[in-house]
């Protein structure tokens, strides 16, 4: 367990949560069909940001660290295919569709098991006190 106070740890978390907000709205649009391509490239964008902020807290721990780094690539390859589809005119294609709302999914539950572990932290550190 890494050393962070009661702040630090429900920053961490609250983080991570905004980020599954924003990635779950995305993909009910994505799936939905009704894609506004650069909102959604910017909802990509900051919820790459949200999890690289939790990042910047728990960059102790090797295994969180990981589950953080590997949503982030995640997340930007969604928001570069994006992106792509945007620059080339293309809409949305059914590969774009699937290739997207893979890599979502993924970063989703590699988040959600970040939040477990440091949901699992605060309950034991609230326990302490």
């Amino acid at each position: 367990m890494l050393n962070l106070n009661l702040e630090q740890l429900l920053g961490a978390i609250e983080y991570l949560y905004k980020a599954l907000e924003i990635l779950k709205s995305v993909l009910k649009e994505i799936e939905a069909g009704a894609v506004r391509g650069m909102a959604v490239s910017e909802q990509l964008a900051e919820a790459w940001y949200k999890v690289n902020c939790c990042r910047l807290y728990i960059e102790g721990d090797l295994n969180l660290e990981e589950l953080n780094t590997e949503a982030m690539g995640l997340i930007y390859d969604a928001k570069c295919l994006m992106d792509s589809l945007i620059g080339w005119k293309k809409g949305m294609t059914l590969h774009g569709k699937f290739s997207m709302t893979t890599s979502i999914c993924s970063a989703s539950r590699n988040i959600t098991l970040a939040l477990c572990e440091l949901e699992d932290w605060l309950s034991k550190l609230t326990n302490e006190t």
